[in-house]
């Protein structure tokens, strides 16, 4: 029979995350459906956690049900979503700026521009 080691400090994770989000505006709700961000959460979170909790399962077991169980110890959980509030934060923030610093489009030859906006571009073709 084999055996698994699961870290149930990331099962706390994924489950305060779920919860922490419901609070948070539909479009940040959005952004964490995306499992590249919600995986970039939880290894944030995770990596800022010095004491982490793991338990041994058998291959005919399944996971807890509900790991808050296991940490019973409120300044605990309260450190947890601290981090997970700051990272949903700094994420997000990451996001906004990658979008920000991409290379906008320039518009000014589009069809729905006025002709007296491209006067240069008039000019070389005789007008």
């Amino acid at each position: 029979m084999s055996e698994k080691i699961i870290n149930l400090t990331c099962l706390l994770i994924i489950e305060e995350a779920k919860d922490i989000l419901t609070n948070y505006p539909a479009t940040h709700q959005a952004a964490f459906e995306q499992p590249s961000l919600r995986n970039q959460l939880i290894n944030q979170v995770l990596s800022q956690i010095p004491e982490q909790s793991y338990t041994i399962l058998n291959e005919s077991e399944q996971l807890p049900k509900n790991p808050r169980r296991f940490y019973s110890c409120i300044e605990d959980r309260m450190m947890v979503e601290k981090l997970i509030h700051q990272s949903i934060i700094a994420l997000l923030q990451e996001q906004n700026e990658m979008l920000h610093s991409l290379p906008q489009q320039d518009d000014s030859c589009s069809a729905t521009t006025p002709m007296n906006a491209n006067k240069k571009l008039y000019r070389w073709f005789g007008y």
